[in-house]
């Protein structure tokens, strides 16, 4: 009985996969900031080679921007919900440049 009931269920399963892999394809474009930032450089791409005009280039940059933005600005949300920390106080810059400030006594 258990084999009749795999078999009937065997295309639902299909399906489910399918959507499944529709929603990571779905989210990754959402989410994926390293995804967002070579659609950014697609398009600077495109504008560059004159395949786009400068007002399309303008429109889809700054839908594409914001999309940037927001994925990082969900990013912090949540490391700071999740009790992580930046740089301390006493830390500035980036890269090897980095340095302390120094501190009062």
């Amino acid at each position: 009985m258990l084999l009749i009931d795999d078999l009937l269920a065997l295309p639902f399963k299909g399906f489910l996969g399918i959507f499944r892999k529709i929603q990571e394809m779905a989210d990754r474009e959402l989410n994926d900031e390293t995804y967002i930032q070579e659609k950014l450089l697609e398009l600077q791409l495109l504008y560059e080679m004159d395949e786009i005009g400068e007002e399309e280039y303008n429109l889809q940059a700054a839908e594409w921007e914001a999309r940037l933005n927001a994925v990082r600005q969900a990013d912090d949300d949540a490391g700071l919900e999740s009790g992580e920390e930046g740089p301390g106080p006493g830390v500035t810059g980036e890269g090897e440049g980095v340095t302390e400030k120094p501190r009062a006594a």
